[in-house]
């Protein structure tokens, strides 16, 4: 005889060949959540176990309707008796009839009694997973790299508006182009006097004319402010960077060994995550961060983008023209090579930037100039017009 084994989030339940019930294993109430996650992973309940034990002397070809591994089952003495078979008819009559035998069996008291036992286990798997999802590491890391570019162009503004400020009152400041030092000497110094006299890297600077125009000290204590409001700022700027540098080693040293920290960690925030970004193929990742220029590729017909994010690469920016394509092409297959190679292994390979180095090398041998194309004049023809009627002008009737 022929029998099915079919589960749900109440327990197993085992039918013949006409579908009648031959034995049941249900779980306690108490552990539905815990329970129907084990029998959804790998790993073989004590109810599962126990009801396939009795079905053994009573069943000839057992059919399971499940989405395990078929080694679980080769330990088992009766292994030679299953067959799976996903979807199978037991289990199609088990979910048409789902609610009659949980009453039948005393599981529940009502199909409304059902309701409720369903909202409860999907709020708590839910919670589960949003739970392991929030301590997931890439998304401590997606955050700090967002929060590293808002930084970045908070301070560029900022310093922008402090030296056209500060220039008001000691233009010849100017000469100093490092926004830290310029942050340092206002933000400890503020008065021009104090900077010439006593501040550090100004002492070859040129400050014979002072052009600049007296101001209130008022004036000089809020400017001073401000600086040391952008040198707090710089000051977090700096702890977020080496922050995100001992994440990406730590999740992802391949791929941080390749293209550096902050890109690789700009890459894995657009992705989305880490284990999102192992599953795409090299030829999105080549173009990520262009989906604009893609978009119009496909709506206008213009030319596809070459590169997205991978551009910031020195060897993608700083190659020639003719050959950035090929370069980023290469790049876009060893991100992928390095990112799976992190996720599934986590084993280190300095073998993969070697290879990808000796492949730019090879591309730049091949190519050291651009191809000559050659311009052919098309001639434009004009569309004949349809006639009007599918025959000859010649066989008009009037």
């Amino acid at each position: 005889m022929n029998c099915y084994l079919v589960n749900c989030f109440a327990g197993f339940f085992a039918l013949d060949e006409n579908f009648d019930l031959l034995d049941y294993e249900l779980f306690p109430r108490d552990q539905l959540k815990e329970k129907w996650q084990k029998a959804q992973s790998e790993d073989l309940t004590v109810e599962e176990k126990n009801l396939l034990k009795n079905m053994s002397t009573k069943c000839e070809l057992i059919l399971t309707e499940n989405y395990k591994n078929p080694h679980k089952y080769k330990n088992l003495r009766i292994a030679s008796k299953f067959k799976l078979e996903t979807p199978n008819k037991g289990g199609e009559y088990l979910r048409s009839k789902l609610v009659e035998l949980l009453i039948q069996n005393k599981f529940i008291e009502s199909p409304a009694d059902l309701g409720k036992i369903l909202h409860q286990l999907a709020i708590k798997i839910t919670e589960e997973r949003l739970k392991k999802a929030s301590e997931a590491e890439d998304l401590f890391l997606i955050q700090a790299i967002r929060t590293f570019e808002e930084i970045e162009e908070s301070e560029s503004k900022l310093m922008e508006h402090l030296r056209e400020w500060y220039s008001l009152y000691f233009p010849e400041l100017e000469q100093i182009k490092d926004h830290g030092i310029y942050v340092d000497l206002v933000a400890q110094y503020g008065n021009r006097e104090s900077i010439i006299n006593f501040g550090n890297h100004v002492k070859e600077l040129d400050f014979n004319d002072i052009v600049g125009a007296d101001i209130d000290n008022s004036d000089l204590n809020i400017i001073r402010e401000f600086a040391k409001s952008i040198k707090a700022l710089q000051y977090s700027k700096k702890s977020m960077n080496y922050y995100i540098d001992s994440k990406m080693y730590q999740l992802a040293p391949n791929l941080s060994d390749l293209l550096g920290s902050s890109l690789g960690a700009k890459i894995i925030a657009h992705a989305g995550g880490i284990n999102r970004l192992s599953l795409l193929p090299s030829s999105t990742v080549q173009i990520m961060g262009a989906e604009k220029a893609l978009f119009r590729h496909l709506k206008t017909g213009d030319k596809p983008p070459k590169h997205g994010l991978i551009y910031q690469h020195p060897e993608v920016r700083g190659s020639s023209w003719w050959i950035r394509g090929k370069i980023a092409r290469a790049l876009a297959a060893k991100i992928c090579l390095a990112v799976r190679k992190d996720v599934f292994s986590g084993d280190y390979d300095p073998s993969i930037k070697e290879e990808f180095n000796q492949k730019i090398e090879l591309i730049k041998k091949e190519h050291p100039f651009p191809k000559r194309t050659i311009k052919h004049s098309k001639k434009k023809f004009k569309k004949k017009k349809k006639d009007k009627y599918n025959f000859r002008k010649d066989y008009y009737y009037w």
